[in-house]
């Protein structure tokens, strides 16, 4: 095999795994996801596993860490076709635009989905990455889901580890200015425990980056 037809193939085997973990991850969250949430899990994901990192990549943005490769997979998959449908935001709604819109999946695409979960359960038997991967996308997508835009947001924002894909971000200064509240309601749901609102607030404070 050629060089190029080498590279054509590694590339289309990356758009097809990278479409194959959108599903996964809209499955794990149970068939809706709004867009926002599904880049910041496939960011994380990204972020702390070789194997995605290989798929997209992610740059600062107006609204934190965005894959404009992943963006378009979204709305014009190539390999996992008529798995989900995009529903646009609403107008009129600063939540809804900041979420940008949301996926559902479809009756083919719950079918393929339980597929793939089977097959990497199968493959983690004896494979540590498929393992870690499978693990990964539990823990963080059940964690995300749980988070409004802004909490999740609030979150990624203050992480100095990623600071610098919150530089640009428009949202980031009124986060920070509604910080007090968000806290409140990250407790309330249990996702931070009261004795560390102390050390999230001074997390928060420190962000220099942001201000």
């Amino acid at each position: 095999m050629s060089r190029a037809n080498y590279k054509l193939v590694e590339d289309e085997r990356e758009i097809k795994d990278a479409e194959y973990l959108i599903l996964l991850i809209l499955g794990k969250a149970g068939g809706r996801i709004s867009i926002l949430h599904l880049q910041k899990i496939f960011f994380t994901l990204w972020k702390f596993h070789p194997q995605v990192r290989r798929l997209v990549d992610f740059v600062p943005h107006l609204r934190g860490p965005y894959s404009s490769d992943l963006d378009d997979l979204i709305k014009n998959p190539t390999y996992v076709v008529d798995c989900w449908e995009y529903i646009p935001p609403k107008r009129g709604s600063e939540a809804e635009r900041v979420k940008g819109g949301y996926l559902e999946i479809t009756e083919k695409g719950e079918e393929i989905y339980r597929k793939i979960v089977d097959g990497l359960n199968e493959k983690a038997k004896e494979d540590e990455d498929a393992l870690a991967l499978i693990s990964a996308v539990d823990l963080i997508v059940s964690l995300y889901t749980r988070l409004e835009w802004d909490e999740l947001l609030l979150l990624l924002y203050t992480d100095e580890n990623i600071k610098e894909y919150s530089e640009k971000s428009e949202l980031s200064r009124e986060i920070i200015k509604n910080s007090e509240k968000i806290v409140d309601r990250l407790i309330k749901k249990g996702i931070i425990p009261e004795e560390k609102r102390g050390s999230l607030m001074k997390r928060i404070k420190s962000a220099r980056w942001i201000v």
